[in-house]
Formats: C-alpha cells, sequence, structure tokens
C-alpha cells in the first residue's frame, strides 16, 4: 500500500512488524526504485511483480539490497529477472549478497553520498556500516525519508553480530543519520519512525548505556560472555540467547580495540 506519496510498502505477510521485512518501492515521475526485497518464499516475489504491474510498471531503475541478511535480498533476483533492473548494494556487501544469491549478480555499487534521480524526487545513497559492515541507507531528499535497512528498527534495538558489523561504527552511523535530520525514518522492520531524532538519540544511549554496564561489571573481576550474559539478561527468552551473547561480544570486541580490556581465553579483564 502507499504510506506516504511515492512510497510503497509492499507486505505480503502480516501488517508491518518486528520479524517481517518492510519492501518499499519508491515511485517517482521518472522511475522507480525497489529498497529491499523480502524472503525468498513461495509466492512472495511474483506477489511483488504483480504489485508494480498494479502501479503501473513504472521503470524500475534499481533494486536496492540494504544488506546480505536473507529478507533483504530474497526476492531481488526474481524481480530483475522480469524487470531488467540492476541489482544495487555497496562494494563491502557485494560478495557476501553474491554468495547468498546463488546465481544473480549485484550490477550497480554505489558510492557514499551518490544520487539517483526519479524525476522529481532524488535518492542519495548513504553509506551505513554498523548492522553489518556494508549495509546501505537509502535518502528521499525532497521527503527527507531515510530508509535505514536494520540499522534502525521500528522498535526495540538493532543486532549487531561479531563478524558481521562493529558497535563503534554502528554508533557513528547513526550520528550520520542525525546529521541529515531525516523527517521520517523507514526502517527494515516495524513501523514508520515519526520521531527521528529521539529514536536516534535512544539507540546511542542504550549502546553506551550497555558498555557502561559491562565496564562497571569488569571493574569487579575478571568474567566470561556467559558470567556477564547471567547477569544482563537475567530471564531472557531462550531463543534469544545467542543474539545476546553476540551483543556482548561485540561491546567486548570494542573495548579490546580501544585497548580497554584484555582476554585470556574465554575470560576479560579491565586494562583501565
Amino acid at each position: 500500500m502507499e504510506v506516504a506519496p511515492g512510497i510503497h510498502n509492499v507486505l505480503t505477510e502480516q501488517a508491518p512488524a518486528p520479524g517481517v521485512t518492510n519492501t518499499y518501492l519508491i515511485i517517482g515521475t521518472g522511475g522507480a526504485l525497489w529498497v529491499d526485497t523480502g524472503w525468498d518464499r513461495e509466492g512472495q516475489a511474483q506477489a511483488r511483480i504483480d504489485y508494480w504491474h498494479k502501479v503501473g510498471s513504472p521503470r524500475l531503475k534499481g533494486i536496492v539490497v540494504t544488506h546480505r541478511h536473507p529478507p533483504h535480498w530474497g526476492n531481488a533476483p526474481a524481480i530483475q529477472k522480469v524487470t531488467g533492473a540492476p541489482i544495487i548494494s555497496t562494494a563491502a556487501e557485494k560478495e557476501a549478497i553474491e554468495e547468498r544469491m546463488a546465481g544473480a549478480k549485484v550490477g550497480k555499487v554505489v558510492q557514499d553520498g551518490e544520487t539517483l534521480r526519479l524525476g522529481n524526487i532524488t535518492i542519495e545513497f548513504v553509506h551505513a556500516p554498523g548492522h553489518t559492515y556494508g549495509s546501505l541507507a537509502v535518502f528521499m531528499r525532497e521527503a527527507r525519508a531515510l530508509f535505514t535497512g536494520d540499522n534502525v528498527m521500528g522498535s526495540g534495538t538493532s543486532v549487531v553480530n561479531p563478524g558481521e558489523g562493529e558497535i563503534a561504527l554502528f554508533l557513528q552511523t547513526m550520528e550520520k543519520f542525525m546529521r541529515y535530520d531525516p523527517a521520517l525514518l523507514y526502517p527494515g522492520q516495524g513501523p514508520v519512525i515519526t520521531n527521528p531524532q529521539a529514536k536516534l538519540q535512544e539507540l546511542i544511549r542504550h549502546r553506551r548505556e550497555r558498555e557502561e554496564q559491562i565496564v562497571d561489571l569488569l571493574k569487579q573481576g575478571p568474567k566470561s560472555v556467559h558470567d556477564l550474559f547471567r547477569i544482563i539478561y537475567s530471564g531472557l527468552n531462550e531463543g534469544l540467547s545467542h543474539l545476546a551473547r553476540n551483543q556482548i561480544r561485540s561491546h567486548l570486541m570494542k573495548l579490546e580495540n580501544e585497548a580497554r580490556v584484555s582476554t585470556d581465553g574465554p575470560v576479560y579483564r579491565l586494562k583501565w
């Protein structure tokens, strides 16, 4: 459905909510652009292609994959095959995306600040490392609408897994997003965010508070990831425990890179 002038959120599962990836179709007077394409599940690609036909089959100038995770590139190959539009990513994410797409190729790598005209709409591509090293955001200049991928969620906080992204880069990206002064945030999952500055500040504050919590616990003595998990996430649903441990590991990696902690096997110690 059209959620704002020129912005369509093509959902074929349930309404915007955590766990359901938003797939945006931006339509201007001179072309259109997909931003993420949803899970590669039966009927999902065709549903998005049918919607594109329903709105007049505007010339598709690109299929943006904000990052490597499956619900973001899932239907890109099928849409590319029908429309001929290039799949778009950052250089840092290209290889990981192509490995997962098993045959389809990224046709266009975009630079930070590069623009694309859709007639009355100017699209700016924004490099946004954090959730993953090569995450890409899209800024719709005229509406000051920022499509954030999974760096920002409609509710809750983004996951930063070690090896895929970094907390330090995530914090830099949040500051970068704030400098764009967006009027609205269109997240990878969940509802549209109407108070962007407050949301971005909240995400920065959350990460800084978690880091301070970890430092305070290490001041009490050396601890493993498991020790920290038991204290910080007491009572957490078991299904989320792996993600929670990864967040602790990502914070510890940041502290290691800053030479604030050292590690001896599974145990971390505060250096200063």
